[in-house]
Formats: structure tokens, sequence, C-alpha cells
């Protein structure tokens, strides 16, 4: 067993100024420190943001329609109890947008307005209208399409049905 009167020392020891002190000796200067510049970093992001946003938020041109068609599928018209689908083929400059149009057709309905999405590079875009006929009897339908914004525009398709009773 150790005597009593030994010093028994844990972790890592006395640190220098502390034994300094105790021996009567000044205490070594403290380490030279570079001073720190806490505003340094956030200035950087800063400025690398700066750098990359106008880049990210140049605005495109706006979307513009340059063209419209509208076709009836069967172009002879559906069959007894049949239907038909209109299908307006919009052409554009290819930048991005919204479509806003809406069909109405000579029997009076209106749609209301609706929306169509076009993504950058997108020359044309399709908007589809169905409709469906019950019963005997004879008569032209016709819709239309007309583009709301961001250019004004409309086209028209007919059809004879024709269902002998």
């Amino acid at each position: 067993a150790p005597p009593r009167s030994a010093v028994r020392r844990f972790g890592p020891g006395v640190p220098p100024a502390v034994a300094a002190a105790w021996h009567g000796t000044p205490p070594p200067p403290p380490p030279l420190r570079r001073r720190t510049r806490p505003w340094l970093v956030p200035a950087a992001v800063v400025l690398a943001l700066l750098a990359v946003l106008p880049a990210r938020c140049r605005a495109e041109p706006p979307l513009t329609p340059t063209g419209l068609t509208v076709t009836a599928t069967p172009a002879d018209g559906p069959p007894c109890d049949g239907g038909a689908v209109f299908t307006a083929t919009v052409t554009t400059d290819g930048h991005p947008g919204t479509v806003r149009y809406r069909w109405q057709r000579d029997d009076g309905t209106v749609s209301g307005e609706l929306l169509q999405p076009v993504r950058s590079g997108e020359y044309r875009t399709e908007l589809v209208l169905s409709w469906s006929f019950v019963g005997h009897g004879a008569l032209r339908a016709t819709a239309t399409v007309e583009i709301l914004a961001p250019r004004s525009l409309s086209a028209t398709a007919s059809f004879d049905y024709s269902c002998p009773g």
C-alpha cells in the first residue's frame, strides 16, 4: 500500500497558471488569439446570395398565344345517342404562363372560366370539350372556345347530328 503522505493526482494535473500562483511566480501570459469577426460568415453568405439571386429572379416574358384552331371528332358528327369531342389547339411562344378560357355551345351552355397551365418550352396546348347527344332528330352543333387571357382569341367548330326516328 502507498504511504499516507503520497500525493495522488487524477486527470491532466494542475493548470500552469494555478501552479505558478502556488509557487509565487507570475502566471504565464495568455496565448495570443486572433480577434474573431462574427459578422464575417453572415456577410459572406449575403454576398453570395446577392450574386446568385439576380440570375434566378430574371423574369421570363409572359406567355403569348399565337394561334388557335378547333376540330370536332368525329368530323361528320356522332352516331345516335353518341358523343363528340371538340379539341382546341392553342399555339404559344413557348413562355410559361396560364391560359384562361371558356367553352360556349350553341345550345346556350357556357363552361365558366377554365385555366390551362403552360410550361416553359411548350409551344402548344390542347383544350378539350366533350358533348353527348341523346334522342332522335337532326341539328347543327357548334362549339366556340374563347381565350380570355393573356390575349383574346376565339375559334369555332361545327358538325351535324342526325338520328332518324
